[in-house]
């Protein structure tokens, strides 16, 4: 069966939509596959109808007979389901996204009624809406699922491929921020992509036990957030507002979401990388101490020594530079910057950052803030207000 990728997916059924043919989409369970049409559904300004085939009667796809009084015959009568020819487009959008999802789930006779739909875009004897697209989704057989084959019937109507998971995928769209996944669960996915989706055979697993699936992750991240917000404690003067380590409780929900292996694994990376050294333990031991590999650790380490910096004596000072000397390039850059804001424009202020800098070996910041750019060829230009650029 031809198997593709979320972003390859995506592009098979709107290829598919444009001819108004019905594609669907098999696969297992936690993939994403209904998280595909509800973006196409946004992108292209259509209502999502989400119609769980799973749950429905005959009747609820082909109405309910009642006899036509000027005919004397009886006709079906459809429900609200369906946007039929002559109903009203609702505002805002262009149309609708019929999303006929469970299908390898639904009843013999819910098989039986939908071919109408699929076939002739009728619902009981009437017109769909020309404005209304259909497309179908369904787990496979083999997932361990209340599914089953589909009917070679139903198969010969249908456009038909299988999603497989893709880590590129799955990363691209985690890194776009309206998704909203916590840094740290990109960064374990990245560092560990078996675990994006661990699909365990139901005879290995333990009844109710849980594996890891993107729509798990997702979960492990709004957990991770919600950690992050509730246990921070901005009003404590010793913690500075640090995260702490994942609580027992928000790992029960993470175990439940991705299963206990693949959680306790990211609960002791995210305890590991996301728990950052105060300030004054870097002064101690700054040759030693160790640097935080989450990016997000990092920003948050190098912002509370910028401050502790400018509050300390000369010999915590040393300690810092030599503990950010450690530091990749972009951190160091940060530091750089943090402590320009803080100093002011005298010449023992800009004496100051010109050491730091030159210690940290971080040069833009110094230039920038005597109004100068660095260009790729290593040669300054004049960067004044009035935007006029001169060698």
């Amino acid at each position: 069966m031809l198997e593709l990728t979320p972003s390859e997916m995506k592009k098979f059924i709107t290829n598919a939509l444009k001819i108004r043919k019905i594609p669907y989409t098999a696969g297992p369970p936690g993939i994403g596959k209904s998280d595909i049409y509800a973006q196409i559904a946004e992108e292209f300004n259509l209502k999502l109808l989400d119609i769980r085939l799973s749950q429905k009667l005959p009747e609820d796809l082909t109405g309910l007979p009642r006899l036509n009084e000027i005919t004397g015959k009886a006709e079906y009568t459809p429900f609200d389901t369906f946007p039929m020819v002559g109903d009203k487009i609702p505002d805002g959008y262009s149309g609708w996204l019929v999303f006929l999802d469970e299908l390898s789930s639904a009843s013999d006779e819910v098989w039986s009624a939908i071919y109408s739909l699929l076939l002739g875009h009728t619902v009981g004897g009437r017109r769909l809406h020309e404005k209304a697209l259909i497309c179908a989704a369904g787990n496979r057989a083999s997932d361990s699922a209340l599914a089953r084959e589909l009917p070679d019937t139903l198969i010969t109507r249908l456009l038909c491929a299988n999603m497989k998971v893709s880590v590129r995928d799955w990363l691209t769209w985690a890194a776009i921020p309206i998704n909203n996944i916590n840094q740290a669960v990109q960064d374990f996915i990245t560092k560990n992509p078996d675990t994006l989706m661990s699909l365990i055979p139901s005879s290995s697993r333990e009844e109710l036990e849980s594996y890891g699936t993107p729509r798990g992750w997702e979960s492990v991240s709004m957990f991770t957030n919600l950690h992050e917000r509730t246990n921070k404690t901005p009003s404590d003067p010793l913690s500075n507002n640090k995260p702490k380590a994942i609580t027992e409780d928000i790992a029960h929900n993470m175990y439940s979401a991705v299963g206990f292996m693949e959680a306790k694994a990211f609960i002791e990376m995210f305890n590991e990388q996301m728990v950052v050294p105060y300030p004054w333990e870097v002064a101690q031991s700054a040759s030693s101490i160790r640097i935080p590999t989450s990016a997000i650790a990092r920003a948050e380490l190098t912002e509370e020594l910028a401050k502790h910096f400018m509050e300390s004596g000369a010999q915590s000072r040393e300690a810092l530079l030599l503990y950010m000397n450690r530091n990749d390039a972009e951190a160091r850059a940060l530091f750089c910057s943090l402590i320009k804001q803080a100093l002011g424009e005298t010449v023992s202020d800009l004496a100051l950052l010109e050491d730091i800098n030159k210690r940290l070996m971080v040069t833009h910041v110094l230039n920038q803030s005597q109004g100068m750019q660095v260009q790729d060829d290593g040669t300054s230009i004049s960067t004044d207000p009035l935007g006029v650029s001169t060698h």
